[in-house]
């Protein structure tokens, strides 16, 4: 069943999310960037910017976490694990985002391995997800099968805005659900034509989004053009960087460090890391099958077009068009990868 919600009650829905839990959304902070801070009150929230500059994907997927502390004593070798995570509520999120955690939720439950501490963490989350209006030039997650500007997949409830002035709520899972039984007096029921509305405000916003990659016939021409000349040239501009990386949605790459800090204690911790880094496939050996940009800058494609595909059948890519506007030379991934021939 679909709600309506006013713009007036959703400050309201926020306070009390916020009165019952830990919650994340669009927030300037000192700098004027907008990022997915903490809230303390609903005026922080920043609601009228489209995409944040980077993800919400760190309040689930840290940048770095501990996974357990090693103590010694004369009693001998305690391990102690880290506190049980709590509940949160990612509020504002935008489709493609909430289709990252879709995507990397898939990779961290993938086959009979299960990451519990990335796992443990999105069990306690709810996403409540916001429609695009206005997508930017730089969008084109309408390029595939589950993107679209009103897309639910990754979403626990979704909001898309109504001409009205109100927002049409629609619950996608038993955490969404929660969420408006136990905040009815701020929901009413939608109609059909609400619904209908939806479906308006659906094509006109895809009608926004000027690129559109097909990404069948791209997933064809990547294996057989691993050894293309074309790689020789396309990297060039890159300054190996990793803001692409950083911003992403879906890249997880990750380094696991032991760390010893005296004979008693140490700890393991894991940490974001960028394939676009040269060490990050350096062996102990000191080997490094990457050790040139060019194939640094071939296997994120290949990752995320090809390989990924395989395994998923859906590419590792949600097309936010974060990594577009965060690089500092400009590369345009819709550009790099509609050059494969």
């Amino acid at each position: 069943m679909a709600y309506l919600i006013s713009k007036e009650n959703i400050k309201e829905l926020l306070n009390a999310l916020i009165a019952a839990k830990i919650v994340y959304a669009p927030k300037r902070d000192a700098e004027d960037t907008v990022l997915f801070g903490k809230l303390s009150n609903a005026s922080e929230w920043h609601g009228d910017s489209l995409l944040t500059h980077t993800t919400a994907k760190d309040k689930v997927y840290l940048q770095s976490e501990r996974f357990f502390k090693i103590k010694k004593d004369k009693n001998g070798v305690t391990i102690e694990d880290p506190a049980e995570p709590e509940e949160i509520v990612i509020f504002g999120c935008r489709p493609c985002d909430a289709r990252g955690f879709d995507v990397i939720n898939k990779l961290f439950n993938w086959s009979d391995f299960v990451d519990e501490y990335y796992t443990k963490r999105m069990a306690k989350t709810t996403i409540v997800t916001i429609s695009c209006e206005k997508p930017e030039s730089t969008c084109f997650c309408t390029s595939f099968v589950k993107g679209s500007p009103v897309n639910e997949t990754g979403s626990d409830l979704l909001l898309t805005p109504l001409k009205n002035g109100k927002y049409l709520a629609e619950a996608y899972s038993d955490k969404g659900k929660k969420v408006i039984n136990d905040n009815s007096k701020y929901f009413a029921e939608a109609s059909e034509t609400d619904a209908k509305e939806k479906e308006i405000f659906k094509a006109a916003s895809e009608s926004k989004i000027v690129k559109k990659l097909d990404l069948s016939a791209i997933k064809k021409l990547m294996e057989p053009a691993f050894e293309s000349a074309y790689w020789d040239t396309v990297h060039l501009p890159c300054v190996k960087c990793g803001a692409c990386t950083f911003v992403c949605p879906t890249c997880f790459c990750f380094d696991i460090t032991e760390k010893a800090f005296d004979n008693i204690n140490s700890e393991r911790v894991r940490s974001w890391d960028t394939c676009m880094s040269e060490i990050f496939t350096r062996m102990a050996g000191g080997v490094n099958p990457r050790s040139d940009t060019k194939k640094r800058f071939r296997q994120r494609f290949m990752h995320k077009f090809n390989y990924h595909v395989d395994n998923f059948k859906e590419e590792l890519c949600t097309g936010c068009g974060r990594c577009i506007k965060a690089c500092p030379v400009s590369i345009d991934l819709r550009k790099v990868i509609e050059g494969i021939k």
